[in-house]
């Protein structure tokens, strides 16, 4: 596998990266591979020939020697423009001034999953967040993993990297946004806690949690409360929790 380069695997991620380059109206796709039989596919040549995409074909092994044997590629891959993945947090902030009701960030602190990653992305289209940010270091980027698990919902919602987690925190409260960490030692319950204002959610490492000073950032440390003999959700999990609260209190959005 590549690893410098960023593939797209898979029939549904392709569809909606073809979508939102027509929406954006943005280069996502520098090539596309498909399988001969991925070509016979009705679905799947309809869908490239009705967006005029050109493609090579290639055989199974080709593929996976691009995008890796772990992710299933149903005989559909892409070479992705590395630059439409991510978009700019200022662009974001102007954007959002027209939009109706609070916005909501999750910004993900130095998680290592891009399962997680891929899942968080998903259930943050799900519930109407709008935007992922990650810091540029110590933190998994958009991989052809986080694409595959995320069923192409990176392309649903801008993903914008960023520098300093904390200085970043203080440019969002600048901007009236209330930061909440979820801590499982958190002292605020989650059904106890309101969302009525701009927020960010920040998410913490798989097994050390948010780190301390970024801790010290949030105004509200949120825990998630569980039968006594669940330990713990994992990242993603908990995550989709507190947006789906999130999103009962912002059903308007």
């Amino acid at each position: 596998m590549n690893t410098n380069k960023v593939y797209l695997c898979g029939k549904n991620p392709l569809k909606e990266a073809i979508f939102a380059q027509k929406r954006d109206n943005s280069h996502i796709i520098e090539k596309l591979y498909l399988t001969k039989q991925s070509e016979s596919n009705p679905e799947i040549i309809s869908l490239v020939q009705s967006n005029k995409i050109s493609y090579e074909v290639v055989t199974g092994s080709e593929i996976e020697s691009m995008s890796g044997k772990e992710v299933l590629h149903q005989g559909v891959c892409a070479l992705l423009n590395n630059k439409s993945l991510y978009s700019d947090l200022d662009f974001i902030l102007e954007k959002i001034k027209t939009k109706e009701g609070n916005p909501l960030f999750v910004l993900l602190d130095e998680l290592e999953d891009p399962h997680n990653v891929g899942a968080i992305i998903r259930s943050a289209v799900a519930f109407g967040a709008d935007a992922i940010l990650m810091p540029e270091h110590d933190q998994t980027q958009v991989t052809t993993t986080v694409i595959k698990t995320a069923s192409g919902m990176n392309f649903a919602i801008p993903i914008v990297r960023i520098g300093n987690i904390n200085n970043t925190l203080e440019k969002l409260k600048e901007k009236q946004f209330w930061i909440y960490g979820l801590a499982g030692d958190g002292d605020t319950e989650l059904n106890k806690t309101k969302f009525d204002s701009p927020t960010v959610l920040v998410i913490g490492k798989e097994g050390s949690g948010i780190r301390l000073k970024t801790l010290e950032m949030c105004d509200f440390k949120i825990s998630i409360k569980t039968n006594p003999l669940c330990e713990s959700l994992n990242a993603s999990v908990a995550t989709a929790v507190v947006l789906y609260e999130w999103r009962n209190q912002n059903s308007s959005n």
